[in-house]
């Protein structure tokens, strides 16, 4: 659970060259177990609470357990992580001692080692004489028992979910399509390029590590720009499901644009996956399960946003990715949108209502009032959802509103994308190349049971 290699090379970076192990035993009335050290040992009649130095290849906590019992007696003791003592030794070499602590029953029997010759249950606030350093730490460790409902954090730990993390980049091509990678695994599954997070190791750096080995790039070579920033797109909490059993703590980084010329030179890992692709949002909905696919857009808004999000899985109820605008007028038109023909776009050269992605933390209202204006010029307010059940061709992510226009025809005008916006007669739209949809939503609109209140301009 507490990583003390992490801690230890942590420690040797600071300047340490020494770890050493302590355990301060209290009893059930409070009192804090003392041993003195014995006339021929080193600083005889020094009081201190056990410990010593950590053996070649013990762990931390396998050295303190061991201390305690060769030197007390006291073993099988259930130890919890307390802090850390630095100090300096006689010889003049910095130490870093791992403090432990552990409760035991009142009159527990002591066996001391040669090494001491007395022990004493101590008040706390009546050490016998000790170093500085270990007073300290046992007045520390009593101001905080002080405290309702505190304990050490090695046993704090045991109480609250222990997330995994990974760490991963969110790779697009000159077209701006996303790369996934299929599992070898689970073929079902397309990966962004990272993994989990091992020891000593950050997201970024793992993100790094993993591109390298399931690509075969050194995204640090390639994008050096972009790789250099560390852009976080989006942090990703995910739940405990049946599938993977502890919660995940996911960071999403940008790593980039790959060229052509550097999509040539991918070599994937065949134990890891079996191809790769660029797809547009649009067409990873039919290649993605449900949950990535919602996964995948809500990073793309991310990296679209410019300011990281913070994510959750499952998603709440109120979450969207997209919406399509029904704007009416009051000669009963309603405002249509020839598409482009473009591949990896939703009904290309279609007639459609007005639609877009979400941006940042927009509301869906905020959402469809900016995707109106910039397809087709026009202010919008007073939206609201179309009443009844959303038809099966439109994503479950995507949010349907409607708005009443009444402003000058003059207004009217193509944004960037699209080949042509203008109002048509709602018994005419059936004549232009539409998505089967509309049949569901027209009759609706028609009846004008979906007209908000009040004007719009």
């Amino acid at each position: 659970m507490i990583d003390f290699e992490v801690l230890t090379e942590l420690a040797l970076r600071e300047g340490v060259q020494r770890v050493g192990v302590g355990v301060v035993v209290r009893d059930a009335s409070g009192r804090v177990l003392m041993i003195r050290r014995a006339a021929h040992d080193v600083l005889p009649g020094l009081w201190e609470y056990p410990g010593g130095g950590r053996e070649h290849g013990e762990t931390v906590e396998a050295g303190a357990a061991r201390e305690l019992a060769e030197e007390t007696g006291l073993a099988g003791c259930p130890l919890e992580y307390l802090r850390y003592l630095d100090f300096t030794s006689r010889d003049g070499h910095r130490v870093r001692q791992f403090v432990f602590t552990t409760v035991v029953s009142d009159g527990t029997e002591v066996v001391l080692s040669p090494e001491h010759d007395g022990h004493q249950w101590a008040s706390p606030d009546a050490l016998p004489p000790t170093g500085e350093g270990q007073q300290e730490v046992v007045a520390w460790l009593t101001r905080r028992l002080a405290i309702p409902g505190w304990r050490p954090v090695g046993g704090y730990l045991t109480t609250i979910a222990r997330p995994s993390s990974y760490g991963s980049f969110l790779i697009t091509d000159p077209e701006g399509r996303t790369l996934g990678m299929r599992s070898t695994i689970n073929p079902a599954v397309w990966n962004f390029p990272g993994g989990n997070v091992e020891h000593g190791q950050t997201p970024f750096t793992t993100a790094l590590i993993e591109a390298e080995e399931e690509l075969g790039l050194d995204l640090a070579v390639e994008n050096p720009e972009v790789i250099a920033r560390r852009r976080l797109l989006a942090a990703v909490h995910e739940q405990a499901d049946t599938e993977y059993p502890v919660p995940v703590c996911g960071y999403v980084f940008d790593g980039g644009v790959l060229t052509p010329e550097q999509q040539g030179r991918i070599r994937l890992d065949p134990a890891e996956h079996t191809e790769w692709r660029f797809e547009s949002a649009h067409d990873w909905c039919a290649l993605m399960e449900p949950a990535r696919y919602q996964r995948l857009l809500q990073v793309l808004r991310a990296h679209r946003s410019g300011v990281p999000l913070y994510l959750e899985r499952p998603a709440p109820q109120s979450e969207f990715e997209g919406v399509m605008v029904f704007v009416t007028d009051a000669r009963g038109r309603l405002l249509m949108h020839h598409r482009d023909r473009n591949p990896g776009i939703a009904w290309p050269g279609h007639w459609t209502p007005i639609g877009g992605w979400r941006e940042g933390q927009e509301a869906p209202e905020e959402t469809a009032a900016r995707e109106v204006l910039e397809e087709a010029g026009l202010t919008v307010s007073g939206l609201r959802p179309v009443r009844g059940p959303q038809h099966d061709l439109v994503h479950p992510l995507t949010r349907v509103l409607h708005a009443v226009w009444d402003g000058p025809e003059s207004d009217l005008r193509l944004g960037d994308e699209g080949l042509a916006v203008r109002m048509v007669p709602l018994d005419e739209v059936l004549q232009l190349k539409v998505p089967p949809y509309m049949r569901h939503y027209l009759p609706r609109l028609a009846a004008g049971t979906d007209r908000p209140p009040g004007r719009t301009a």
